[in-house]
């Protein structure tokens, strides 16, 4: 005769749910700047380029769709700026006034477009880091999806005020005898995939790279701009090479982005 045991009446229910996979191995923010790091450019290209397989179709729509949103942003906040500066214009006597304030409002016109610009890129950000995270979970050998880059707009805020930012910091380091500014470009490079993947707030992003890539920075540089001259060739193919240099640029951040922090694993859903 076996013993059996009855079911607890007052045990909590079960839970269907699967539990978030554990994040061994993956350094904190803190150990990741502490531990150091360090790459040789062709083994991180060499493996860039193979982890390439598989995800080109994924990150070349991604880009589609990116430019698509930028293009509708940019035409929407245009025609706002232009109904608002063509009313601005005629106000100040283009249409019949006083000269000087009319050439005024055309230079503030033209200042308040390249902003819509900046605006516009900062609007559709959110597609940008979702492609991001296309390398970033291709490099650590992660499930990735077209739906990725469309699985981040929970950050938005964060996202755009960090691009902002970002977008600041770099013009004013330009306007400081451009050194500054070429700093500062490469040094913010992993900022935006920091709030993503880690949720740091946008100054702790900015500063976790900039501090991250200041380890290496003439190799990263080094590495940036062979992917430049890359890019730059592709004009040779008439831009068809650019179906494979861009989904090799993504993973390349990716596998950077790895060796640097590590990544997470994917929460089950």
């Amino acid at each position: 005769m076996t013993d059996t045991i009855a079911p607890n009446p007052f045990a909590a229910p079960a839970s269907n749910l699967q539990a978030i996979p554990d994040a061994v191995g993956v350094p904190t923010i803190d150990e990741a700047l502490s531990r150091g790091y360090d790459f040789g450019i062709n083994e991180l290209l060499g493996e860039s380029w193979r982890r390439t397989k598989g995800t080109k179709g994924i990150i070349i729509g991604g880009f589609v769709v990116f430019y698509a949103a930028l293009f509708a942003v940019t035409n929407i906040l245009t025609l706002v700026l232009t109904l608002f500066g063509v009313a601005g214009v005629a106000g100040l006597g283009l249409l019949g006034g006083d000269g000087g304030m009319a050439m005024g409002a055309i230079v503030v016109f033209f200042i308040g477009s390249m902003l819509m610009m900046f605006l516009a890129t900062a609007l559709v950000y959110p597609f940008l880091a979702g492609i991001n995270m296309i390398g970033i979970r291709a490099a650590a050998g992660q499930p990735v999806s077209f739906g990725e880059m469309f699985s981040h707009f929970g950050r938005f805020v964060p996202i755009v005020i960090t691009t902002l930012l970002m977008s600041v910091l770099i013009t004013i380091g330009y306007f400081l005898f451009v050194i500054p500014g070429i700093y500062l470009s490469v040094a913010y490079v992993l900022a935006i995939p920091l709030v993503v993947e880690r949720g740091l707030s946008p100054w702790q992003a900015l500063e976790t790279s900039r501090k991250a890539i200041s380890q290496h920075w003439f190799k990263v540089l080094g590495l940036l701009l062979i992917l430049g001259v890359l890019m730059s060739l592709s004009v040779f193919t008439l831009f068809i090479g650019l179906l494979w240099l861009i989904p090799l640029m993504v993973l390349t951040l990716g596998v950077l982005y790895r060796t640097i922090f590590g990544v997470l694993p994917v929460a089950s859903k």
